[in-house]
């Protein structure tokens, strides 16, 4: 089972990141796009969370937990964790917790609003805080990565 939750928690990472990696160009070319291309580009960026980035996150979570609650009763629970594993563990839920709760609501939002206008303001505003929650959750990912890949 353990071979299982390892494989379902290594394509998670990898849907998230290439999800992520994936917004973060669509974001770049969003900047110097016109105005009036920007919804197509918003819904291209909404299409990667929702299809990628979402059930990346979810199943690194859950894989994640189920991995670390089969480690209970171990030798390694006994002798302790090492520090890699909990660097891997923190980092990974603070950037699932970002991606979750400012990330990806922000995204959803920007979709709903006309980027001209009224909400011009508004969506300067949520670009923004897409973009900042993105990089963030997305270092603490790939801090998460490296100290996953130090435990081997």
């Amino acid at each position: 089972m353990r071979q299982l939750y390892l494989f379902a928690h290594y394509l998670g990472l990898v849907l998230w990141m290439g999800g992520g990696f994936s917004a973060l160009s669509v974001g770049i070319a969003m900047r110097s796009a016109a105005r009036e291309d920007l919804p197509v580009m918003l819904r291209i960026l909404g299409r990667l969370h929702r299809a990628l980035i979402l059930p990346g996150v979810v199943l690194v979570v859950i894989t994640g937990l189920l991995l670390t609650l089969q480690l209970y009763g171990s030798a390694t629970s006994a002798a302790g964790f090492p520090r890699a594993m909990m660097v891997m563990q923190g980092a990974g839920m603070v950037a699932a917790v970002i991606a979750l709760t400012v990330n990806l609501p922000a995204v959803a939002r920007l979709g709903r609003i006309e980027p001209t206008g009224e909400y011009a303001p508004l969506f300067a505003a949520l670009q923004t805080r897409a973009a900042v929650s993105g990089q963030l959750s997305g270092l603490l990912a790939i801090i998460a990565l490296i100290a996953g890949v130090m435990l081997r």
